[in-house]
């Protein structure tokens, strides 16, 4: 006999349970010139949801997500040489 192994993701009644984001700090986005996400510049709904839940900044000092401080630099320096 094979003793079932129970699944932690999955309650008593079946259902899947929904991971929640667990960190205590979220990464502030940067905002384009078009106030979209500098990460993520197709996705509206991103940009949206970064505005609403105050994860984004138009203010580079505040920016902590990798990608977006990259992309900056980037573009700062693009400027720069020209």
């Amino acid at each position: 006999m094979v003793a079932a192994v129970r699944d932690s993701s999955v309650d008593s009644s079946g259902v899947a349970a929904v991971s929640r984001d667990k960190r205590v700090k979220c990464d502030i986005h940067a905002l384009d010139e078009d106030g979209m996400v500098l990460c993520n510049p197709r996705d509206r709904e991103a940009a949206h949801r970064a505005e609403m839940e105050g994860i984004a900044s138009p203010d580079r000092v505040r920016v902590t997500c990798r990608k977006c401080l990259t992309l900056l630099y980037k573009r700062d320096k693009t400027r720069r040489d020209r």
